[in-house]
C-alpha cells in the first residue's frame, strides 16, 4: 500500500495511491472525487484491518525481474546472456580471457553484433553470473542509489523546511533562488548565536531536492490555489453514454467572446454594452442543441428557464423535446428560481455537477469551443479567447452587432452549419442521427403557452388596490382589482400566486387560489422602465443606488427618469472587467449623487431666504435664487445692557446710524466689547451637508 499506483477497494469504493511522502501518503478515488492525505500510522491501521482489499500491486522496480525493465534494458540483457551462455558451453576455462576471446568473435558473428565486448568484460559477466547461481538477475542493471535520504543535519534540515514553508509555499510564487537566499540568512543567524554545531550554507541544488520531495498537489495548492490543484491533479472524468435521444442532456452558460452595441435609435449612435452570455441545453446522444438563449444576464436560474422553454417547445424541423435528465451546475440560484419546480412539473430529473469539475459537462465545453472557432471569432467586435490571440485588435471600437443580430447569427449557424456538419465523435451529422432515432421513439413536447407559464418563477403575494409587488416593482390590472374587491367583501384573503419571467418583467401572470382558478395578465406600473427589464439588471441597479443612498429618491421619480437612468447605467456597465467602463459607471453614479446634493442644497437655501426676501424679488425664478450665493452683511453691535434690567426691545431700522457711530473710526469693532446680534438682524446660515434636510415653519 505504501507505493504509488497501488489500488485498493474499501467499502465498495476503489482508491489509488497518488503520492507517498516521508510520513504520509495521498489517495484519490478512481472514479473521481476529492482525495485526502493519510499518515503512515492511519494507513497502517487501515491496512491491518479487514476493510480493504488490494486490487492492483504495481512492480516496485527494486526486485530483479524482467517486468521492471525497459525494452532497451531487455535487449542489453539478452545480448549479455548470448555471450555468457556461449562461453559456459564452449570452453572449460571460464575465467581465462585468452579462451574467451575466440568465443566472443563467434557469438558476435552469429547475432550480428558490430561492437562486441572485450574479453575482460565478458569474463566479469561470467563471474557475476556464476556467483549469483547462474541466474539472469546478476546481469540486470543495478538500480541507481537514491538521493531521497536526508544527508544534512537535523538543524539544517529544520532551517530548510521552515524557509520553504515561509518563502515558497505561498501565493507569491517566489523562486527557488529566493528560498536559497533565505536559508543562507537563517544559517548565518544560527552561526552568529554561537551554537555548538556550526552549519554550512547548503547549495541551491540541495534546496531544490528538498522542494522536489514535497507532494506536487500540496505545492500547487499552496502556490496556485486549491481549485487549480484539484483541476490539474485529477484525471479526466468518466464519459457519459446515452443510448437514445433525450435520455441525457447537459446545460451550461458562458460569456461570449464578442462585444455588442445597443439597438440603434434615430439620431443616436449605439454604444457598446459589453459581452453577452449564452446558455445552451445539449442532447448527449446526438450532440444537437435543444435550446439556446443569449442575453446580457449571466448564467443563472432565469436564463436556464428561458433556455428550457426554448428546448421543450417544437420549432420547425429543429431538434426539440423534454429530456429525461439534465446535468447542471451546483448553483444556489437554481433553488431560488422556478427551475426546480419547472423540471418537476415536466418530469425532468436533475443531476448537479460538482464545483470546479468541467469534465462533468465536457460535451458542452467542446461545443462552446467549436462555436467560438467557427463563428464568434470571425464576427466584428470579437474579443478572441485570450489577450495573446487578440493582439492589438480593438474589440470595443470594432463592435457593430446588436443583441438581436447576434441571436440571428447564432441561430442561423446552428441550423445551417452545426446540425448538418459531420461530428467527429459520431461520424455522422447531429441532425441525421436525431431524425433516425426519433423516428422510432415519440418525443415529448409542450405547447408554447403552457411552457411560457411553467417556466416562470413563482411568488406568493397579496393583492392591494389591484396591484401586486415583487422586488419593489408593481404590476396591476383592472380585472384583478375587481376580483380583489369581491374577495374582500366576502371576507376572504386576496392572496395570489405571481408568475414572473425574470428576463422580461414587463408583465406578470397572477393566478388565484382555490377551485375557481383564474389567471390575470398584470401589466407593469412603470412600463417604460420595466420594458424588457431583467431581474438581474434591476437588482444590480438597485444595489448600486442603495450604496449611494439614492434609491428612495429614485423610486419617487417618473417612469421616464427611471428609464433614462437604466439606459445610462447599463451602457456604462457593459464590461465587467474593463477598468474604463468601471470608471464610467462610477462617474455616472457620482453625477446622480451630485444632483441629489444640489437639490437638497437648493431646498435649504430656499427655506432660509423665503421669510426674509422682499416682495420685489418674488418674481425671480427658482434657479436664480438657488444659484445666488448668500449675501454677507456687516456685523452690527449694540451696547451692553445694564445689569438686572429686562432686555431692550429690538431697535428700529432708524437707529442704525447710532449704532454705526459707536464703532471705531477705521470701521472695526472695539476689541473690549463683543458683538451681540439681535433677533431683528438677518442671520448668516452655513450650508449643511446634503444628508441634512431642515424644515422651518414660516414666521
Amino acid at each position: 500500500m505504501f507505493q504509488v499506483g497501488v489500488q485498493f477497494e474499501m467499502y465498495a469504493c476503489l482508491y489509488e495511491v497518488a503520492y507517498v511522502g516521508r510520513d504520509s501518503l495521498r489517495i484519490n478515488p478512481v472514479k473521481g472525487g476529492t482525495g485526502r492525505s493519510l499518515s503512515f500510522a492511519t494507513a497502517t491501521e487501515v491496512l491491518d484491518s479487514d476493510a480493504i482489499k488490494i486490487t492492483y500491486q504495481p512492480f516496485n522496480g527494486k526486485s530483479q525481474s524482467r517486468a521492471g525493465l525497459t525494452d532497451p534494458q531487455i535487449a542489453a540483457l539478452n545480448r549479455k546472456l548470448h555471450y555468457v551462455e556461449a562461453v559456459a558451453r564452449r570452453t572449460a576455462h571460464l575465467g581465462s580471457q585468452r579462451a574467451i576471446a575466440p568465443v566472443i568473435k563467434e557469438v558476435a558473428t552469429e547475432i550480428g553484433d558490430d561492437a562486441p565486448p572485450k574479453p575482460s568484460t565478458v569474463a566479469a559477466w561470467v563471474h557475476a553470473w556464476r556467483k549469483n547461481g547462474s541466474t539472469e538477475s546478476a546481469l540486470m542493471p543495478k538500480p541507481k542509489p537514491s538521493r531521497c535520504g536526508f544527508e544534512e543535519s537535523s538543524a539544517l534540515a529544520t532551517i530548510i523546511a521552515e524557509s520553504i514553508k515561509r518563502v515558497y509555499l505561498n501565493n507569491q510564487r517566489n523562486s527557488i533562488s529566493a528560498v536559497h537566499a533565505d536559508v543562507a540568512l537563517a544559517v548565518y543567524e544560527h552561526n552568529s548565536n554561537k551554537h555548538a554545531e556550526r552549519l554550512t550554507v547548503p547549495s541551491a541544488e540541495t534546496v531544490r531536492r528538498y522542494i522536489k520531495r514535497i507532494d506536487a498537489y500540496q505545492l500547487d495548492a499552496e502556490r496556485m490555489g486549491k481549485p487549480y490543484a484539484k483541476r490539474v491533479h485529477r484525471a479526466a472524468g468518466i464519459g457519459f453514454h446515452a443510448t437514445e435521444p433525450l435520455e441525457l442532456a447537459m446545460a451550461d452558460g458562458q460569456m461570449m467572446d464578442i462585444v455588442i452595441i445597443e439597438e440603434a435609435r434615430i439620431g443616436h449612435l449605439g454604444k457598446d454594452i459589453g459581452r453577452p452570455y449564452l446558455t445552451v441545453i445539449l442532447d448527449v446522444f446526438s450532440r444537437c442543441i435543444l435550446g439556446a438563449h443569449i442575453s446580457l444576464a449571466p448564467f443563472c436560474g432565469a436564463t436556464l428557464l428561458r433556455t428550457l422553454r426554448n428546448a421543450v417547445v417544437p420549432y420547425a424541423d429543429q431538434p426539440r423535446g423534454i429530456p429525461d435528465k439534465i446535468i447542471v451546475d451546483n448553483g444556489s440560484d437554481y433553488l431560488a428560481s422556478g427551475f426546480i419546480r419547472a423540471c418537476t412539473q415536466l418530469g425532468i430529473t436533475l443531476e448537479h455537477s460538482p464545483p470546479y469539475m468541467p469534465n462533468r459537462k465536457a460535451n458542452v465545453e467542446r461545443f462552446y469551443s467549436t462555436l467560438n472557432e467557427q463563428l464568434i471569432h470571425k464576427l466584428p467586435g470579437t474579443t478572441f479567447s485570450n489577450p495573446t490571440d487578440r493582439g492589438d485588435y480593438q474589440s470595443q471600437d470594432k463592435a457593430r452587432m446588436t443583441l438581436s443580430e447576434l441571436r440571428a447569427e447564432v441561430e442561423t449557424w446552428l441550423r445551417d452549419h452545426y446540425h448538418v456538419t459531420e461530428h467527429r465523435a459520431l461520424i455522422r451529422t447531429p441532425q441525421a442521427l436525431w431524425a433516425e432515432a426519433v423516428a422510432n421513439k415519440p418525443v415529448r413536447t409542450v405547447f408554447e403557452d403552457e411552457a411560457e407559464l411553467l417556466t416562470r418563477s413563482s411568488y406568493e403575494r397579496t393583492v392591494v388596490k389591484g396591484c401586486v409587488q415583487v422586488h419593489d416593482l408593481r404590476w396591476g390590472s383592472d380585472a384583478l382589482a375587481t376580483w380583489e374587491s369581491r374577495e374582500r367583501k366576502e371576507g376572504r384573503s386576496a392572496a395570489v400566486e405571481v408568475r414572473l419571467d425574470e428576463l422580461d418583467l414587463s408583465f406578470a401572470i397572477v393566478i388565484t387560489p382555490g377551485h375557481n382558478r383564474m389567471e390575470f395578465k398584470a401589466t407593469a406600473r412603470r412600463p417604460q422602465y420595466m420594458e424588457q427589464l431583467s431581474l438581474y439588471e434591476h437588482n444590480l441597479l438597485k444595489k448600486a443606488l442603495k450604496q449611494r443612498a439614492a434609491y428612495e429618491r429614485l423610486m419617487m421619480q417618473s417612469d421616464a427618469e427611471l428609464y433614462r437612468l437604466r439606459v445610462e447605467y447599463f451602457a456604462a456597465l457593459g464590461h465587467a472587467e474593463d477598468k474604463v467602463a468601471a470608471a464610467r459607471r462610477e462617474r455616472l453614479l457620482d453625477t446622480h449623487r451630485e444632483r441629489d446634493a444640489a437639490l437638497l442644497q437648493r431646498q435649504l437655501d430656499n427655506a432660509d431666504r423665503q421669510p426674509e426676501e422682499p416682495a420685489t424679488t418674488a418674481s425671480a425664478g427658482p434657479d436664480d435664487t438657488a444659484d445666488r450665493p448668500p449675501r454677507k452683511r456687516p456685523q452690527r453691535k449694540r451696547p451692553d445692557p445694564p445689569p438686572q434690567t429686562p432686555p431692550e426691545t429690538p431697535p428700529s431700522p432708524a437707529s442704525g446710524d447710532a449704532i454705526k457711530q459707536e464703532q471705531s473710526p477705521d470701521g472695526g469693532a472695539e476689541p473690549s466689547r463683543p458683538a451681540v446680534r439681535t433677533d431683528a438682524m438677518p442671520k448668516t446660515r452655513r450650508p449643511l451637508p446634503p444628508h441634512f434636510i431642515i424644515k422651518r415653519e414660516p414666521r
